[in-house]
C-alpha cells in the first residue's frame, strides 16, 4: 500500500470518532476537494462511517460542497473542501531577530500579519508589539469570527536569555526572558483565548506537515537552518514528543572539528555567516533575495557551507542510525536557490557514504521557507485540535 495513503488511514471502530474526523480534515487540507467515495477509498473507512462524519461536518460548517462533477461512470459526484471560515487561529513567532503575529483561516491561509525586525528580542518591545497586533486582529475579526478563534500559538527558541554575547547586548537585557512566563503574558493580553507554546523548529515542522512536502510522508527528519540550526522528527504522521525540552535538538550533536569537537549549532547555524557578512559591510538580507550573490558574498557563503554540510551530514547519519526515517526535509531562512544548492551538495555528500546496517536517505527541500516558523506558530492550536495524535486513540466517546 502507498505509504502516503497509509498515513491517512482511519478506523471503523466507533471509539475513534475524533481520530477519523481529524484524518479526513487533514486529507482535505492536503489534497483539496474530494468526494465521500474518494475519502472512503483512501482512508479505508466504510462509506457509512464517512457519511456520518460528513453529516456532522455539514451541520458544523466544517466543509463546503463544491459543484457536482458530471461525465464519469455512475452518479455525479459532489466533492467537498474545507470551509476556510470554519475556524481561525493566531500565531506569535518570537524569533531572535524578528517577531511575527499572524492570523490564519482553517485552510491555513495568512489573513493578517504584523512583523517587527530587531537586533535582539527585548521583552518590553516584544510584548508591546504583540499587544498592539492582537488588538488589530481582534478589531478585524467580527464577533462571530472571534467565536471561531480556536487559540493562540507561540513559537519561541529555547534559552533566549543565553545569547546576549551573540547579539552583542547586556546580559541583563535578555535575562528578562527568564523572569517572565510568556504564556501568562499573552493570556493577560487576550484572556478570551487558550494559549499554547512550542519550540520554534517543531512549529516550523508543523507548517511543513500541514502544507508542504511533509504532508505526504508519515516519517521524516526535519531540519531548519535559521539563525541557529534545529531539528524535529515526525513519526507516524505526528511530531515526536514536541512538548519535551530539547527533543530532536540536533544542534547539540557533537561534530568532530579539527582536533576536537563542536556542537552542530556552532558550525552549521546561519548566525556565524550573517555576522561575517555584517562585519564585511554586507546586508544579510542578500541571503533571502532570489538573485545572484555578489562575488565576495558568494565566497563567504561557500566557505561557511563547506563546514556546515559536513556537520549536517554526520548529524543525519547519527539520527538515521537510531531512527531510520529515510527522508530528510531541509528548510531555511534562505532564498530558494541557495536552499536548492544546499540540498544538491548534501545529497552528493551522502551518496558517497557507506550505509552499512542502515538505509540510504532522500533529501528534499522544504516548501514554506522563511515563513515556516511564523505560519507554524499559528498552526499549533489547529494541530492540538485537529492533528493526528496517538493519545486520541485512547479517548472514549
Amino acid at each position: 500500500m502507498n505509504e502516503a495513503l497509509h498515513s491517512h488511514r482511519g478506523s471503523n471502530q466507533g471509539s475513534l470518532k475524533q481520530y477519523n474526523e481529524n484524518t479526513i480534515i487533514g486529507l482535505l487540507r492536503q489534497q483539496g476537494p474530494l468526494s465521500k467515495a474518494e475519502i472512503a477509498r483512501i482512508t479505508h473507512l466504510t462509506p457509512q462511517t464517512v457519511s456520518l462524519i460528513f453529516k456532522r461536518f455539514i451541520k458544523n460548517n466544517v466543509v463546503i460542497q463544491e459543484e457536482y462533477i458530471y461525465g464519469k461512470m455512475g452518479q455525479p459526484s459532489a466533492p467537498f473542501s474545507l470551509n476556510p471560515a470554519a475556524a481561525f487561529s493566531i500565531g506569535i513567532s518570537i524569533g531572535r531577530h524578528q517577531l511575527d503575529i499572524s492570523l490564519i483561516d482553517f485552510k491555513c491561509k495568512i489573513l493578517k500579519q504584523y512583523s517587527l525586525r530587531y537586533d535582539y528580542p527585548d521583552v518590553p518591545v516584544v510584548l508591546k508589539k504583540i499587544a498592539q497586533s492582537l488588538k488589530k486582529i481582534f478589531d478585524y475579526l467580527s464577533s462571530d469570527q472571534q467565536q471561531r478563534l480556536v487559540g493562540i500559538g507561540i513559537a519561541q527558541p529555547d534559552k533566549l536569555s543565553k545569547w546576549a554575547e551573540v547579539f552583542g547586548v547586556d546580559t541583563n537585557i535578555l535575562s528578562k526572558w527568564d523572569d517572565i512566563n510568556i504564556i501568562n503574558e499573552i493570556e493577560a493580553i487576550a484572556p478570551q483565548c487558550e494559549v499554547s507554546k512550542m519550540n520554534d523548529v517543531p512549529a516550523a515542522c508543523l507548517a511543513e506537515m500541514f502544507l508542504g512536502n511533509g504532508n505526504n510522508h508519515p516519517n521524516f527528519l526535519y531540519i531548519y537552518l535559521g539563525t541557529f540550526i534545529g531539528g524535529a522528527i515526525v513519526l507516524n504522521g505526528q511530531l515526536f514528543n514536541p512538548d519535551l525540552k530539547f527533543t530532536s535538538s540536533i544542534g547539540t550533536i557533537p561534530i568532530k572539528n579539527g582536533s576536537g569537537y563542536k556542537q552542530l549549532i556552532e558550525i552549521a547555524s546561519l548566525n556565524a555567516l550573517e555576522q561575517d557578512l555584517r562585519k564585511a559591510g554586507f546586508d544579510s538580507k542578500l541571503l533571502i533575495m532570489e538573485k545572484e550573490l555578489p562575488p565576495e558574498v558568494r565566497r563567504m557563503f561557500e566557505s561557511w557551507l563547506e563546514q556546515a554540510l559536513e556537520g549536517i551530514k554526520w548529524s543525519i547519519v547519527s539520527v538515521n542510525s537510531v531512527i531510520n526515517t529515510n527522508l530528510i526535509i531541509i528548510d531555511a531562512h534562505l532564498s530558494k536557490n541557495l536552499l536548492a544548492e544546499i540540498n544538491i551538495k548534501l545529497t552528493n555528500l551522502l551518496d558517497g557514504f557507506q550505509w552499512e546496517g542502515t538505509e540510504t536517505v532522500t533529501i528534499e527541500s522544504g516548501t514554506i521557507g522563511k515563513h515556516a516558523r511564523a505560519l507554524g506558530s499559528a498552526i499549533i492550536p489547529f494541530n492540538s485540535l485537529y492533528g493526528l495524535s496517538q493519545s486520541t486513540l485512547l479517548k472514549k466517546y
